[in-house]
């Protein structure tokens, strides 16, 4: 459980210094919590992209909800397997980096 909530952490982390979208990551376990913000330096919740990045996520098979204003709540089964996770996480950084990519144009 921890080694999957850790890798799940860590691949958010890695992105957030490619991604503008990406705020802030953090949890604990496989509690995770991800922060999508309009601009990193004023912090301004992306609360119509966090719509997109959860309805798009759930049209590729990945369900998740919002915390808060403009924070994607992860929080798998605990037995989630590590296969699994590595697909979920790869599925919602392709769709975070495309709806950063469509706010940009």
């Amino acid at each position: 459980m921890r080694r999957v909530g850790d890798y799940i952490k860590k691949r958010f982390m890695e992105e957030m210094d490619r991604v503008e979208l990406i705020g802030d990551v953090r949890g604990l376990g496989l509690m995770i919590g991800v922060e999508l913000v309009r601009n990193k330096r004023t912090k301004e919740y992306a609360m119509k992209e966090i719509e997109r990045v959860l309805y798009e996520s759930f049209k590729r098979g990945v369900a998740v909800i919002s915390a808060g204003k403009s924070t994607i709540r992860i929080a798998p089964p605990l037995n989630i397997p590590m296969e699994l996770a590595e697909r979920a996480v790869d599925i919602m950084i392709d769709v975070i980096k495309k709806v950063d990519r469509e706010r940009v144009k």
